[in-house]
């Protein structure tokens, strides 16, 4: 089961609604099409993907499941690194 990091990796190339074919086997162009539907969609960007990505498989739920599905797995492939926060350091004065 793929964790909820890749999950919402995955979502962002799922609603970048890119040719399997420019993604699924260059793991440079998914990492791409990641960074660029996350800048598109902003500050909200996680939000906005799941909403997306529900109208996407509302429309279209023969095609959407093995799209995800792929999009899972190219993100797999993809080693995609997602920064994750240091812990935090208490400062006293």
């Amino acid at each position: 089961m793929p964790s909820k990091i890749t999950t919402m990796l995955a979502t962002f190339l799922f609603v970048a609604q890119a040719p399997i074919d420019e993604f699924a086997v260059n793991p440079a162009r998914t990492r791409e099409l990641i960074q660029e539907t996350a800048d598109r969609l902003g500050p909200d960007a996680v939000a906005l993907a799941v909403a997306e990505s529900a109208y996407w498989y509302g429309q279209n739920p023969e095609t959407s499941a093995p799209y995800m599905r792929t999009c899972l797995h190219a993100v797999e492939l993809a080693n995609v690194q997602a920064p994750v926060p240091g812990q935090r350091t208490a400062v006293t004065r």
